[in-house]
């Protein structure tokens, strides 16, 4: 019983990662990867790892995550506060 308990567990977890938005580190581990594993490992310095267009690309995806969880942290509040 207690396996079903914490596979419950981690599957709310789960949901919770994934509403959450994305930070840079997110989206660079999901789009550059190999990249990151460098990072990580510390065999390069993040600043010449990308260039002048992926940073703009890495910051805009974390910067829309953010902006799409705001809004739907504000609608959440909007209806709770309204009752519904």
């Amino acid at each position: 019983m207690n396996d079903l308990a914490d596979y419950r567990r981690t599957k709310n977890e789960k949901k919770y990662v994934q509403d959450f938005p994305e930070g840079i580190l997110d989206v660079i581990e999901t789009d550059y990867p190999g990249k990151y594993s460098l990072m990580l490992e510390g065999q390069t310095r993040i600043t010449t790892l990308f260039s002048n267009e992926e940073w703009i690309d890495i910051l805009t995806k974390s910067r829309n995550s953010y902006g799409s969880h705001i809004q739907r942290m504000n609608l959440t509040r909007k209806y709770s506060a309204q009752g519904i």
